[in-house]
């Protein structure tokens, strides 16, 4: 494979390696943190289950924190060639919403960890909430500047439309999970919580709609045979992902509707403790119909995989590639979404299945660990034709 320098004249390996570093390695913390908020929410705890809920915590800001300032010197070395690619390459574009994802990830868990678990009291629940109100001004660029990008500026056409598309959703409806779970679990005032959860209601309603007008479009080019390369066959499960995250938005807000916030704010027509439980039972009826769109894209995209991996029956080989790591978190918030309703129905099905769902997933997340850190000993995730040796 011939690496493409753009230009660059006799460059050094680590220009080389900067300079192949896309915006899809911000897949890695998103996949990271969404482990995080699953293994500290499942029904069967064991000793230290939580510890390493807080380790894949910790693991997620690293890795976001470092990968960013990594993308930041890429910039600036190469504006020209980072600008380009974010208006011609739909991949580059839209996995700058997992920087929203990761972030909305880091701030859930802030509230499981330091205010409902620990003893570090409403300071760290009001520093959520603020975090999570910037965390939505990003989502909202990202879900309205994003697919202005490839639709309306730089439109490569349903033929080339791929499910990365739909990350900018994502972006926005995990925001109004996150809404959700700082409502439910950083000791806010009512006065704070009504307008979090206005707001994350107002962001599903803007992510699922757009998800669904997507999934059309992307199913009419599977129709029409124009089908992506085996390599991309991995992206078939982001389909999953806004019907999951969009399910456990919709549950963890019913929920906080009919815990009480709508009953103790009780001002107006709507925010009234008459309307909290039609508001809520809807709100949870429409979650467990939306983790039922979840199944079919879940179960779509593992078929999609395995007849990627077989030729006639025979297994073959699918390159690995960070696109690879698209599995991982709509695994993780389908899987999210399970536990949820587990918790809701009381029921053991879904806390059984739910806990399954985990086991899978951080084999899946292992899985890419083992695979990136390979590539990137070897050089190959970062464009380096002959490794970590002197590139020529």
């Amino acid at each position: 494979m011939h690496t493409n320098n753009g230009g660059l004249n006799n460059p050094s390996t680590a220009r080389v390696a900067l300079y192949g570093f896309t915006s899809q390695w911000f897949l890695v913390p998103q996949g990271t943190g969404i482990i995080a908020v699953i293994l500290h929410q499942l029904d069967y705890q064991f000793h230290g289950l939580h510890v390493i809920s807080y380790i894949f915590w910790l693991l997620t800001i690293v890795l976001l924190v470092s990968m960013l300032l990594v993308y930041l010197v890429r910039c600036l070395l190469f504006p020209r060639h980072v600008l380009n690619a974010i208006k011609h390459d739909i991949s580059e574009s839209a996995c700058l919403a997992s920087i929203s994802i990761s972030y909305t990830s880091i701030i859930q868990m802030m509230v499981l960890a330091l205010v409902q678990d620990g003893a570090w009291g409403k300071g760290w629940g009001i520093a959520a909430y603020a975090m999570w109100w910037t965390n939505v001004a990003m989502a909202l660029t990202i879900v309205v500047v994003v697919p202005f990008i490839y639709v309306r500026l730089y439109p490569s056409g349903v033929p080339h439309l791929s499910p990365g598309s739909q990350l900018p959703m994502i972006a926005a409806l995990t925001a109004a999970a996150g809404g959700g779970t700082i409502c439910q679990g950083a000791q806010l005032s009512v006065q704070l919580q009504i307008p979090v959860i206005i707001v994350s209601y107002m962001l599903v309603g803007l992510g699922l709609p757009l998800a669904f007008a997507l999934d059309v479009l992307f199913w009419g080019r599977l129709l029409d045979k124009s089908l992506p390369d085996r390599q991309r066959t991995f992206q078939d499960m982001i389909l999953c992902g806004p019907w999951g995250q969009g399910s456990f938005a919709l549950q963890i807000l019913g929920n906080v509707v009919l815990s009480g916030s709508f009953a103790s704010y009780n001002t107006g027509t709507f925010l009234t403790a008459a309307a909290a439980g039609p508001v809520g039972y809807v709100s949870m009826l429409a979650g467990l119909m939306s983790w039922g769109m979840g199944t079919f894209w879940w179960i779509f995209a593992i078929i999609s995989i395995l007849h990627g991996a077989t030729d006639h029956w025979r297994p073959r080989k699918i390159p690995y590639g960070l696109v690879a790591w698209s599995i991982v978190f709509p695994w993780g918030v389908y899987t999210n979404a399970a536990v949820q309703l587990g918790k809701l129905l009381d029921s053991r099905a879904f806390k059984v299945w739910s806990t399954a769902l985990a086991i899978m997933l951080v084999i899946a997340w292992l899985w890419n660990v083992a695979m990136s850190l390979r590539g990137v000993v070897r050089g190959t995730m970062l464009g380096l034709d002959h490794g970590w040796k002197r590139h020529v």
